[in-house]
């Protein structure tokens, strides 16, 4: 990994990566104008997430990543496979912290945000980046229905100031509106299932790579 001023980090199990991922990246990438998005798969979920074989998702990222904004990243994945380790955002924010000299941007939903009262050592994250919440702008808002403690949270290190994300290092929050997405990797794999068409989903080259593959045909993701 090249050291970059401003690195947006971006995690999910990508089972699969779709239209409404990249559109994401790219949007963030626009807006604060980040010098290269890290895609990191999670290893080992800590809700207990069933995931396909890690070297089907990373293969489907590094067809993604030609991109040459876009990378990615095994060490989640390589933390559960030698050191069987839940991935936990603080440790992987942590991990590419020591690495790189960047200021680091964590992207994810005001959805996947609502609940990260859950997360491991979450009021420890903002030490270590910014974060970035995509916001669905039509659709119920999930900062309103979020917990007290979340929202707390949210409210005291909440900015619409870019400059101040690009002159400190880190502890800020930026929402990045954006229009619901219907994709979703678990629509994805249930029409897969049944054998309904994903073309307007998910790139072609990774439509192509799944049907090589014969991935998702059946629930449970053993392939």
């Amino acid at each position: 990994m090249v050291d970059k001023k401003l690195l947006g980090l971006f995690g999910g199990a990508f089972d699969p990566i779709h239209n409404a991922h990249i559109s994401i990246a790219q949007n963030c990438i626009k807006k604060i104008g980040l010098n290269k998005i890290i895609f990191i798969p999670t290893g080992n979920s800590p809700i207990n997430k069933i995931l396909s074989p890690p070297h089907h998702r990373l293969e489907m990222l590094n067809i993604i990543c030609k991109d040459i904004y876009f990378e990615f990243s095994d060490y989640e994945i390589n933390e559960y496979l030698n050191q069987k380790k839940i991935s936990y955002t603080i440790n992987t924010l942590k991990y590419f912290k020591k690495r790189s000299g960047s200021t680091l941007f964590f992207i994810l939903g005001t959805d996947v945000f609502s609940t990260i009262n859950s997360w491991y050592q979450w009021k420890e994250i903002l030490n270590y980046c910014h974060l970035v919440l995509i916001k669905r702008v039509d659709g119920q808002s999930d900062i309103e229905t979020m917990p007290a403690d979340v929202k707390i949270f949210f409210n005291e290190n909440i900015t619409n100031d870019i400059d101040a994300l690009k002159n400190q290092n880190h502890g800020k929050i930026y929402t990045i509106p954006m229009s619901f997405y219907n994709e979703s990797s678990s629509e994805i794999r249930n029409r897969l299932n049944k054998n309904i068409g994903i073309t307007k989903l998910i790139p072609k080259t990774i439509e192509d790579y799944i049907y090589l593959n014969g991935l998702y045909k059946l629930p449970g993701h053993t392939k």
